[in-house]
Parts: C-alpha cells; structure tokens; sequence
C-alpha cells in the first residue's frame, strides 16, 4: 500500500470526557425515543444525524436540554422533552 498523504481539513481535538458523555445520553435518548415513541433516525446535509418525529418534523432542543443535565445536573428540561416527544419511560430501551 501507498502512503497516505496529508487529510485536507485540520484534525481536531481529542474529545473529552462531557462530550462523550453528552454523546452518549443523546443516543440513548434517540434509542429510547425510536424505540417508544416512533422517532427514526435521520440524515441532515449540513448538520449530520438527526431525530425525526412521528409527524416528520426534526425534534427540537435535544442538545440543549442534554447539556442541561450533563452541565447543571438538571433533569427537568430532558424529562419535559421526553413527555413531550411521548417517550415512555416505563419501557426499557431496547439497544438492538
């Protein structure tokens, strides 16, 4: 094999410990909001992977209310989402 040369856009940074964690309760979210509520993943062309609702539309203030809880310690912005989104926390989410 040949060397591979120089990417064309600058590396970045290792990720620490909040953004992992900040990427993981997302995903977890996004599991437990497909797997009770009817959200599907998606693809945005500028913006990288996305929630669809049931009615289609893109779920809104995820990030926000996530960092919420990693940043402040503060669930009640993340529960809110979650009943608003029909999220059932009674199921188990279902890593499949």
């Amino acid at each position: 094999g040949g060397a591979v040369g120089p990417l064309p856009f600058p590396p970045q940074p290792p990720r620490g410990r909040r953004e992992s964690l900040v990427d993981h309760v997302a995903a977890a979210v996004c599991c437990a909001a497909a797997d009770t509520a009817g959200a599907s993943p998606g693809l945005d062309w500028l913006d990288g992977p996305v929630l669809r609702t049931v009615a289609g539309g893109r779920a809104q203030d995820l990030t926000t209310t996530v960092h919420s809880l990693v940043d402040d310690g503060d669930p009640a912005p993340l529960r809110d989402w979650l009943a608003a989104a029909g999220v059932r926390s009674d199921k188990p989410v279902r890593l499949v």
